[in-house]
């Protein structure tokens, strides 16, 4: 029998980024810990929660969000996931709220990729996010205790940002999204950054590490492996 801790992802925010979580969890399991057999893999239940007051800008309506983040991230711990993760960014602006409410570790997307950065040895790194991400600054505050600087984006910048999300949101990804993000990306540098956090699980689905030279640090990939290893470990 199948002796793996049960992961839970509250997903569905955007769900496309949710599938790519859990493809990412499978392929990390066969790298890291050679997985062929199905009882090699962890055991995943994913609640794909279609979350009302949440657009491609972020959180539209806080308590309608709020509440609905804690009854999902319940309704994993009552199906009898040990671990929880999010395949989101911007709803850990909630995380206390939502670890509050359960019993089970509730991993924080922000703080595994700080710990990632830190351990790397980076100290001002760029980043794309959601609006209300970058408005809560909750980024720049997790990665200040670590000593890493957070380049955030301007106006023009955020607006780019946003037509991506929606873009990745509705499965109508575009060249020209490839080419502004890593216009942005190129910006960053220039103000010193030493690589971009895609602080937003949509972004990965847009641009990947194959087509820059920039370094990325993909948070979707940064919380799943976090997220097997205890799981297998």
């Amino acid at each position: 029998m199948n002796k793996h801790k049960i992961i839970g992802v509250l997903g569905g925010m955007g769900p496309s980024a949710s599938a790519n979580l859990y493809i990412k969890a499978l392929q990390y399991a066969q790298i890291r810990y050679g997985a062929i057999q199905d009882s090699d893999y962890p055991p995943i239940i994913i609640y794909s929660l279609p979350l009302v007051g949440f657009t491609e800008k972020g959180i539209a309506d806080e308590n309608a969000v709020k509440q609905q983040l804690i009854a999902g991230v319940k309704k994993l711990e009552d199906a009898g996931c040990e671990l929880v993760i999010i395949a989101c960014n911007t709803v850990h602006i909630f995380y206390q709220e939502m670890q509050n409410a359960i019993h089970v570790p509730l991993l924080n997307i922000v703080e595994e990729t700080k710990k990632r950065l830190h351990i790397d040895g980076y100290k001002k790194v760029g980043l794309f996010a959601s609006e209300s991400m970058c408005d809560s600054k909750l980024y720049q505050t997790i990665f200040a205790k670590a000593g890493i600087e957070v380049i955030a984006p301007d106006t023009e910048q955020q607006t780019i940002m946003n037509r991506v999300i929606e873009h990745v949101m509705g499965g109508n990804q575009k060249v020209e999204d490839v080419i502004a993000l890593k216009e942005v990306a190129r910006d960053y540098c220039r103000q010193g950054a030493e690589a971009i956090v895609m602080g937003c699980t949509e972004i990965p689905l847009a641009l990947n590490q194959s087509q820059t030279d920039i370094k990325l640090f993909d948070t979707t990939e940064i919380i799943v492996q976090a997220g097997v290893d205890f799981s297998l470990r």
